[in-house]
């Protein structure tokens, strides 16, 4: 009878020892699957909040009713100083940069001098125009389809690639409030002067530009500013050919993260018209 006790204790004993692992090991997965679900959520949430921040921008940018876009408009927004809401826990940055700063490869007036001076050569720039002469009213579909011009190299692309654009149709102008020294250099070439005049009246007294004392092309004074600088009528012409005052292409890019710890952080950049319409959309962890 002993015997019988002292074995079925035995048995109960190791029948509490697998409970228990099996306990340990259920507790573990639930514990690994709880983790992974507030995960996903989080990343889930963050990816909304980063659509909200582009969808607000769009809307911010659709009030502005300036007769100009410039660099020291709210908009205009780096990381550095982004804006910013905060939604239900979860915090998203963002802000929206002119994708008309930068040339137009789709533009019908590319020259091959500006290529060159965007930092191609001779031939790689004549084979880029004729890539956009082959694929015809399509020109370039996405920025990557550059890796299609024989001779274009990671080096090349990664040189240009923040000055360049191919969602604006075929709009040929730059915007002439908010195109960089780089971008004023790629157009008008050798014509430092003027450059050099063009930069010095849009940073205003404080020579500093994106400030409320800005000097700020309009279409009703462009041709008088540019007499000020002493160009000739004939000229201004030429000039009021190559630039805009007013943008209707932007670069939207938002931030956000719902974890504690802003460990995850989704990100969003988009390219739009004013109206709304998007023409490139990425999404990046």
């Amino acid at each position: 009878m002993t015997k019988e006790k002292g074995s079925i204790l035995i048995v109960t004993l190791w029948i509490l020892i697998i409970l228990s692992i099996w306990a340990v090991i259920v507790s573990s997965r639930a514990s690994t699957d709880i983790a992974l679900a507030k995960h996903e959520s989080e990343n889930i949430k963050a990816l909304y909040l980063a659509k909200a921040g582009v969808m607000k921008m769009i809307a911010e940018l659709n009030k502005d009713t300036n007769a100009y876009d410039s660099l020291n408009e709210d908009w205009r927004r780096t990381n550095d100083n982004p804006k910013e809401f905060k939604f239900g826990g979860g915090t998203v940055f963002y802000g929206a940069l002119d994708e008309e700063s930068r040339l137009n490869l789709n533009s019908p007036i590319l020259q091959k001098e500006y290529l060159i001076r965007l930092g191609m050569d001779e031939t790689i720039s004549q084979r880029v125009l004729d890539y956009k002469v082959k694929k015809g009213d399509k020109g370039f579909e996405f920025m990557e389809e550059l890796f299609l011009v024989e001779g274009m190299t990671s080096e090349i692309y990664s040189k240009i690639k923040d000055y360049v654009t191919i969602y604006r149709g075929n709009d040929a102008k730059a915007n002439i409030n908010t195109a960089g020294e780089e971008m004023l250099d790629i157009i008008l070439g050798n014509d430092v002067q003027i450059i050099d005049k063009i930069l010095a009246y849009r940073k205003g007294p404080d020579a500093k530009e994106g400030t409320e004392d800005d000097g700020i092309f309009t279409d009703d004074n462009f041709s008088l500013v540019f007499s000020g600088f002493g160009v000739t009528p004939e000229n201004i012409v030429n000039y009021q050919s190559l630039f805009s005052v007013k943008s209707n292409f932007f670069r939207i890019w938002a931030e956000a993260s719902f974890s504690e710890d802003k460990k995850i952080i989704k990100k969003i950049t988009s390219i739009t018209d004013r109206a709304g319409k998007i023409y490139y959309w990425k999404e990046d962890k």
